[in-house]
């Protein structure tokens, strides 16, 4: 999914009457958000189906003590709220006892909207308990603070999975602290994003200018998204992306073309496993990697204010569907997300 959202970024046009999609980021000011997530599950497994619904809450602030000339902005990120619910209405996972501005992380950000990390935050749920994981991240990599498969984390905090509450050994005033504990997985374990990230990359806007009308197609794998400037008033634009899947395309090749005020361009495909030499096994195995993929499809639309440079809104759906060794997930979500007064 990252991937499909960073093609907005795709946009490329020019016209007198085409607007830039900059964010007017302003040193030492707050920019408050929240989102909220949906999720409909459907399992089927050996003649069997569950269903499951989801709610996922997230409140956060980007606090932005700098800017420089080339509008790169540099602060903090802050989550003030993350809370995910069944459709009983009970808490699978939540960060209500951590104290205030707990969990959060340096950041730079662009004119474009592209978030850098200082580190990351994972939340592992576990029978006994819930862990709030550390990971040190770079532009290179990002390194957690355990490995694959082993049991040792490094967590600066640890949660009651039925209350919330902090467990003993863990204080306000160690919360700033790591220190490595081991836990026990095991096959109802998961590890929970913490930071919106894939709603920031949903914040991320076009390079260059943008006309209403604007229509681009990009293909990536077997995966395909249409981007249309659906909306252009007094500053304010309405981008429309749709999302949709083609297993016949090759997975390894891309394309791009579109239709804008200006005329037409076209980037013929690229890549391929015409460019690989592959033998006979290694096409099956791309033939298996391809079958397995997950199947998308729906429609994001954000909106975004060119006058005071920022991000206002964003409304969609996705569709998600994983069909391999007898076992087939459903997952359709439903986004939201806006800036808050």
């Amino acid at each position: 999914m990252k991937a499909l959202l960073l093609v907005l970024a795709a946009f490329l046009s020019t016209s007198t009457f085409a607007v830039e999609l900059n964010y007017k980021w302003k040193a030492n000011t707050s920019y408050r958000f929240t989102a909220t997530q949906k999720d409909d599950i459907t399992m089927s497994a050996m003649g069997m189906n569950t269903v499951e619904k989801f709610t996922t809450t997230v409140e956060f602030v980007v606090f932005i003590q700098s800017v420089d000339s080339t509008g790169m902005a540099k602060g903090r990120l802050y989550l003030t709220n993350y809370l995910v619910k069944d459709s009983k209405g009970v808490a699978l996972a939540t960060l209500a006892a951590l104290p205030k501005d707990a969990v959060q992380s340096a950041i730079t950000v662009d004119k474009k909207g592209h978030f850098t990390f200082d580190k990351r935050v994972t939340l592992v749920t576990t029978a006994t308990g819930n862990f709030l994981v550390y990971a040190k991240a770079d532009e290179n990599s990002a390194s957690a603070g355990f490995d694959n498969g082993s049991e040792k984390v490094d967590v600066y905090a640890e949660f009651d999975p039925k209350t919330g509450k902090l467990k003993a050994g863990y204080s306000v005033k160690t919360m700033n602290k790591t220190k490595p504990v081991t836990i026990t997985e095991n096959e109802n374990s998961d590890e929970l994003d913490v930071f919106p990230y894939d709603f920031l990359e949903m914040m991320i806007m076009p390079d260059g200018s943008v006309n209403q009308g604007d229509h681009y197609d990009v293909k990536a794998g077997v995966y395909n998204v249409a981007v249309d400037a659906t909306s252009i008033v007094n500053g304010v634009a309405t981008l429309t992306e749709t999302i949709s899947t083609d297993k016949s395309q090759d997975p390894f090749s891309g394309a791009a073309n579109g239709q804008s005020q200006e005329g037409s361009f076209s980037m013929e495909e690229f890549g391929g496993t015409e460019d690989m030499d592959l033998d006979a096994e290694d096409q099956e195995a791309v033939n298996m990697t391809t079958a397995m993929s997950p199947d998308m499809s729906g429609t994001i639309t954000v909106v975004f204010d060119s006058t005071n440079g920022m991000f206002t809104g964003l409304r969609g759906n996705l569709s998600t569907v994983i069909d391999m060794m007898g076992m087939k997930m459903t997952v359709k979500s439903v986004l939201e997300m806006k800036k808050k007064a």
